[in-house]
């Protein structure tokens, strides 16, 4: 065993059998036991082995998880900041729409702009107390149908003693405008005659018969002129019209109008050339679109565009809302064309973009609404634009009396070196949050485009004008959803481009329709061979005065 002394016996002297077996004996415990010890620290050391196996083990899984619950985290932590980000923006937007839906529109305590007096009482809106007013409307024109007498029933008598009284030769006159509405026919009797000669035998040749649109129809240029202006001037769909001609005991089917306006569209194809050319020919045009539905099956929505020129307004319906449409519109013209920021109006050729106040204005004012923390940096900034409307209008005052305008047109540009400067430094600042750097992105991007007015008192602050010629034409898509198939919507923007054009030049939209038909009626199912007669820059100022609109009547636009 370890550790136990050993007697050793001598070196000459010899060892008994009994100490060599016993010495044999220790020898095999002492060997037996260091294999035991042996196996025991073999054993030790596969446990030691596998306890740092699983012990690394378990600090790479732990390592791992580590990791992956990092990332799970950074992962949570973003969707939390987009979802924050989403609904900071879905607020904004249902405050906007509150505002829009619920809220005033006249903005009244938002805007205040430094030229305004501070101590300046409201005004009240219609007919001040005290002022001399207007009168009483002149309407002598209206034609008398009849004059009646009213008496005193049973004649006139003293209450006391029952004398009469005698009746003066003066009246007190009293009016009462009543309208009626009649719908008549004109029946033609066309006198047949037969010859009395002997050279071709016996002929009968009946009259020509009365002069109308196109061969076979039995409707009237009046009544058509009814059918058009009910649906493209007022807004009215055409199965409305059938409707309230029906009470007059006057029936006629939807196919029949249908296929008249389509021999129409063909009529007035020569008109709305004629006034799409002449828009093209300007040098200032407003521009706008809105979407047009074509019920033909396909389920596409098309576009209307609208582009007007001082004296001229074309309509154009299109699959698209590309770029494809004002480039061909525009092709080979040059000037300056006023819009919203739409990409499908940039980089046209020659022709220059003005770009909309109100829009920009419009992106200041979302902030404000929507956002609290910049709603002094946005109040700021509507208070710059609403100087600059001031200003510009100032200055168009005095341009268009032909004053002297070149200090007005000084303090426009000073005004708005100053609102560049603001812009710069804001870009230029460390945190700008993201609402500002896109307003003012979009600002830097627009700058030169949204200044072309300072140098053409002509190009207005915004594009409100085709806001306002488009909104016929959305009247009579809210009220029709549209058009059944291509050719009617392209006829629908023939007729808003040539009512529209007559009515911006002041012209009686119902009385020259009515004169054209009549032209066309000449020779029946043909346009006439000239159109001069009918755009108002080719008309002389006899031809405009019998078909001029009364002054009161409002002009689109």
């Amino acid at each position: 065993m370890p550790g136990r002394q050993r007697t050793l016996p001598k070196r000459h002297a010899k060892a008994s059998p009994n100490e060599i077996s016993a010495l044999r004996k220790e020898l095999r415990v002492e060997k037996l036991a260091r294999e035991a010890v042996e196996r025991e620290n073999a054993v030790l050391r596969e446990q030691l082995r596998k306890l740092t196996e699983k012990v690394e083990s378990l600090l790479k899984r732990q390592s791992k998880t580590e990791e992956y619950l990092q990332t799970k985290i950074r992962k949570l932590e973003k969707d939390v900041a987009d979802r924050d980000t989403k609904l900071k923006k879905q607020e904004k937007q249902i405050k906007w729409f509150r505002k829009k839906v619920f809220g005033s529109t006249t903005e009244t305590g938002v805007l205040k702009p430094e030229l305004s007096p501070k101590s300046k009482t409201k005004r009240n809106r219609g007919q001040q107390p005290g002022s001399a007013g207007h009168g009483r409307t002149n309407r002598d024109e209206v034609p008398i149908a009849e004059v009646v007498s009213l008496e005193i029933e049973g004649g006139c008598k003293c209450d006391s003693c029952g004398v009469s009284y005698q009746m003066l030769d003066t009246s007190e006159e009293s009016r009462l405008f009543e309208y009626a509405e009649s719908l008549y026919q004109d029946v033609y009797e066309r006198r047949k005659y037969v010859s009395q000669c002997l050279c071709d035998g016996k002929k009968i040749i009946t009259a020509a018969p009365p002069p109308k649109l196109y061969p076979r129809t039995s409707i009237g240029n009046s009544l058509w002129v009814r059918l058009i202006a009910q649906k493209f001037l007022q807004g009215i769909p055409t199965n409305r019209t059938l409707k309230d001609l029906s009470l007059m005991d006057f029936k006629l089917a939807e196919g029949t109008v249908t296929g008249g306006f389509k021999i129409i569209s063909d009529l007035v194809e020569p008109l709305f050339a004629g006034i799409a050319n002449h828009c093209r020919a300007a040098d200032l045009w407003n521009a706008d679109e809105t979407h047009w539905k074509i019920f033909d099956g396909s389920g596409k929505k098309s576009w209307l565009w609208m582009v007007a020129s001082h004296d001229a307004i074309a309509y154009i319906l299109d699959e698209t809302r590309s770029a494809e449409v004002p480039q061909t519109f525009f092709a080979g013209c040059s000037g300056t064309l006023m819009t919203d920021r739409l990409a499908s109006y940039k980089g046209l050729d020659d022709v220059q973009n003005a770009w909309c106040w109100i829009h920009v204005r419009r992106d200041f004012y979302n902030i404000f609404i929507g956002a609290p923390t910049l709603k002094n940096w946005a109040e700021s900034w509507l208070k710059r634009i609403a100087k600059l409307f001031i200003l510009n209008h100032q200055r168009f005052k005095l341009w268009s009396v032909g004053s002297a305008w070149t200090d007005a047109t000084e303090q426009i540009e000073e005004h708005l070196e100053l609102m560049e400067r603001c812009w710069q430094r804001e870009l230029k600042q460390i945190g700008v949050s993201k609402e500002k750097r896109t307003v003012l992105n979009s600002l830097r991007r627009h700058w030169e485009g949204l200044t072309l007015f300072v140098g053409d008192p002509r190009i207005p602050l915004h594009n409100n004008r085709a806001e306002r010629l488009l909104r016929n034409a959305v009247i009579l898509r809210k009220n029709s959803y549209g058009s059944g198939s291509q050719w009617a919507g392209d006829f629908a923007a023939q007729m808003f481009s040539i009512f529209q054009t007559w009515l911006i030049n002041g012209l009686d939209p119902q009385k020259m329709l009515h004169l054209y038909f009549d032209e066309c009626s000449k020779t029946p199912g043909q346009a006439p061979p000239s159109v001069a007669n009918f755009l108002p820059w080719s008309m002389n100022e006899e031809q405009k005065l019998s078909v001029r609109l009364p002054d009161h009547y409002s002009r689109p636009g």
